[in-house]
């Protein structure tokens, strides 16, 4: 198959870097085209005559919509509601989300990384990684349990092969060495390995020490000629409930922990910024001795992979959110909600403690996020429907022995009684 020129310059831009030795070979012809998206851009800031490339309907340099999303100008302008976005998505929000990132992971300060560019939600963005970086019978390796998605974008999708060492020991504590063992077992140059903390479903997020634990695993693979694509899944970063808790991403530590460690962080305004239905995320690049000329690369075929799919990311979303971030509210609003996620966090641990003996249902680790987990010591679904058909409880059965309780959506007040009920069923159902 031919390979546009284009395609073979950033091609040529990325050489002597890791990320050409781990592209799939779509990741190998991805570019963006300089076709009517490309001329339109540049026209916008040339055509001081008349602008007659792109198809939109416009009246005196103003779009021709609908006289109803006036009334919202106050916060957005219908202009900034219905025009197209810039295929890398608005250029003032990724530079504003970047600030975010740094100051939420302060050991980002000053670092080389690519620019957010923004997806249609987190999970175009792993969607994205998995185009770029991953063939048909490549191993992916995610630790489980896991988000039931990665199934959908890694095995039904791209047609890989999914390892998934677990994530806790026989102990229920963190394993760093199951994972270790199952990447060392990998035969091919390439890694490609998927972490998400805090954990879906789990609630998890590994200490500090195991943090900088696992960094040096991954290192120490690099080290020994192994070429990593580590795809950091952020979904629910920044909701940590108690001290154990590493406050900071993964991504932070492996942004220049190695040459053949190529680093992708995949996050989203979804919890982050409150804003689950804006469907509005980002994927960031680093490695070691990566430059703005390489990561100008990267952006330039993440952005012929969007281009190719959705084309563009919503304009009335991104608009949105660079409002409510812009806005003197904005910090105060998304700790209150941090907050309240904890204080619930609170509430179930305390709850979950006064079933300390039961051996129906073992809680496994959680200290962050929107989740816990049990262990069942009987079918899981059977007892997610004995919740739902005679309590009007909702919950998720994961396998045949994981029950996934999402405690962020249930009001304080109900979450004592709630994890009550969940106990006393199951120990109920397996007498």
């Amino acid at each position: 198959m031919a390979v546009d020129s284009i395609a073979l310059q950033l091609h040529a831009e990325l050489a002597g870097t890791v990320v050409p030795q781990v592209l799939s070979e779509y990741g190998k012809r991805a570019y963006f085209p300089k076709g009517i998206v490309a001329q339109s851009q540049e026209a916008a800031s040339a055509a001081h005559v008349a602008n007659a490339t792109a198809g939109v309907a416009l009246d005196h340099g103003h779009y021709m919509t609908h006289s109803l999303f006036s009334r919202l100008d106050a916060v957005v302008s219908s202009d900034d509601m219905v025009s197209y976005a810039p295929t890398a998505g608005d250029l003032a929000l990724r530079k504003l989300w970047w600030e975010e990132m740094v100051r939420k992971n302060p050991l980002l300060a000053g670092s080389s990384c690519s620019l957010p560019v923004v997806t249609a939600g987190l999970t175009h963005a792993i969607a994205i990684a998995a185009d770029l970086f991953l063939d048909a019978g490549d191993t992916v390796v995610v630790p489980s349990p896991c988000w039931d998605n990665y199934e959908q974008i890694f095995s039904v999708r791209h047609g890989c092969t999914i390892q998934s060492p677990p994530l806790f020991d026989a102990k229920r504590r963190f394993s760093l060495e199951a994972l270790g063992s199952t990447l060392s077992g990998i035969v091919s140059d390439k890694i490609f390995l998927l972490l998400n903390f805090p954990n879906n479903p789990t609630g998890y997020t590994p200490t500090r020490s195991e943090m900088e634990a696992l960094r040096d695993l991954l290192v120490d693979l690099a080290q020994a000629g192994k070429r990593l694509v580590v795809v950091v899944d952020d979904a629910y970063f920044g909701l940590f409930h108690d001290g154990t808790a590493c406050r900071y991403s993964l991504f932070s530590l492996l942004w220049n922990a190695h040459e053949n460690l190529l680093a992708v962080k995949c996050d989203a305004a979804t919890k982050e910024s409150l804003v689950w239905g804006f469907r509005v995320g980002f994927i960031t690049y680093a490695a070691k001795g990566l430059t703005d000329r390489h990561h100008h690369a990267m952006v330039q075929k993440t952005m012929g992979v969007i281009r190719s799919s959705v084309s563009s990311c919503s304009r009335v979303g991104q608009s949105l959110l660079l409002a409510a971030m812009r806005h003197e509210a904005y910090g105060a609003e998304t700790k209150r909600v941090s907050d309240e996620m904890a204080r619930r966090y609170g509430s179930v641990r305390e709850s979950i403690l006064t079933w300390k003996d039961s051996v129906a249902l073992l809680p496994l680790p959680f200290n962050s996020g929107y989740f816990c987990t049990f262990t069942c010591a009987g079918d899981a679904e059977s007892l997610r429907r004995y919740l739902l058909e005679n309590h009007g409880i909702g919950t998720v059965s994961i396998g045949s022995d994981l029950l996934r309780i999402a405690y962020s959506g249930v009001d304080a007040e109900l979450l004592p009684q709630m994890i009550e009920t969940v106990y006393r069923s199951a120990e109920t159902i397996w007498k």
